[in-house]
């Protein structure tokens, strides 16, 4: 297919584009950032998804967009912000596809949606708590208007777990990076399942539901098998890269109350800390989504999240490491 894929330039859409190239498919790129990881083998356009002329400066044919393209961050984002670029780019990339009669749309939506209402499957009933969330469930509800104006359009929503992999400085990397550094110290008891998915088996089931798509809207989890508790998932990195944890264990109550303090001085400064009451509490969080229904389907992961594991422990200290420590050694 034709395929404009929306944030392409990102962590995750650096290896979607990389893999539909290779799949035969011809893609165009749009993102408000210059591309950055990966040569562009593509039409590119820097451009924010609500620039109705930027859009419009997306050449050729077009048979179906992939929308990556979203304001996501722990830190730093406004309500109006999520919204404007959640759901209002989402209007924007509909009415484009309108203009060039693109009937095809796959959404990048997240877990987020269900908030609390934990395991999910994707029968489970949204509740989202934060703005993310709602901004990702109310986009959907627009796509899916969009759709029911006409019964040949094919969408897919599909609802990803946290993504980790090389190149991505999130919530798993920061992980890894205190477990092999030897730096990770115990916060609350680890029992709490934390679901996730490795960036190859993301860009693998983005591959495998594109030959799927039929008329009407169909949702998919995804996270890898099997869930684990944070204490399974910080001993398996243990083990593949050979660092032994801390048995220092600090209650969470006390973490909490210790680090609340840096989020009061984060929104009294602008600066994002590392360590905040916030996140010390999403750390200890269940977060566990199920993705039954596209496997029933035959979706087999290329890859076992240990893998993907020890892929993005080999990428920290072969790549990252050395390279932010050469950046620290010049500014010196």
């Amino acid at each position: 297919m034709n395929i404009l894929v929306t944030g392409d330039s990102g962590f995750i859409g650096s290896y979607l584009t990389d893999d539909l190239v290779r799949s035969g498919h011809r893609v165009a790129g749009l993102d408000i950032e210059p591309a950055k990881k990966h040569p562009v083998r593509y039409p590119y356009v820097t451009g924010d998804i609500r620039d109705a002329a930027a859009l419009a400066s997306v050449e050729g044919p077009l048979d179906c967009i992939i929308h990556l393209a979203a304001a996501h961050r722990d830190f730093g984002v406004t309500r109006e912000e999520y919204y404007s670029v959640n759901v209002e780019g989402m209007r924007s990339l509909l009415r484009f596809a309108d203009e060039r009669g693109i009937r095809r749309f796959f959404f990048y939506s997240t877990v987020a949606v269900y908030g609390d209402n934990q395991p999910s499957t994707e029968e489970t009933a949204p509740a989202p708590v934060n703005h993310y969330g709602g901004s990702k469930l109310e986009a959907e509800a627009v796509l899916r208007e969009w759709q029911s104006h006409d019964p040949e359009r094919q969408v897919i929503i599909l609802r990803p777990a946290v993504v980790f992999g090389p190149l991505n400085t999130a919530n798993i990397f920061k992980l890894v990076r205190q477990v092999c550094d030897r730096r990770f110290i115990w916060v609350g008891d680890g029992n709490n399942v934390k679901s996730i998915a490795y960036v190859g088996n993301i860009t693998a089931v983005t591959l495998f539901l594109l030959e799927r798509m039929a008329p009407g809207t169909a949702v998919y989890n995804y996270s890898d098998e099997p869930n684990m508790t944070t204490r399974e998932l910080v001993g398996l990195i243990s083990r593949l890269s050979g660092a032994p944890v801390s048995r220092v264990h600090i209650p969470l109550s006390a973490a909490v109350a210790a680090a609340n303090v840096f989020d009061l001085l984060g929104r009294v400064t602008g600066i994002d800390f590392p360590v905040t009451g916030a996140r010390l509490r999403k750390f200890n969080t269940p977060t566990e989504h199920r993705s039954g229904k596209v496997r029933s389907l035959g979706f087999v992961p290329p890859f076992s999240l240990e893998e993907g594991l020890r892929r993005n422990i080999e990428w920290y200290r072969t790549e990252y490491r050395p390279a932010a420590a050469t950046v620290q050694h010049s500014d010196e």
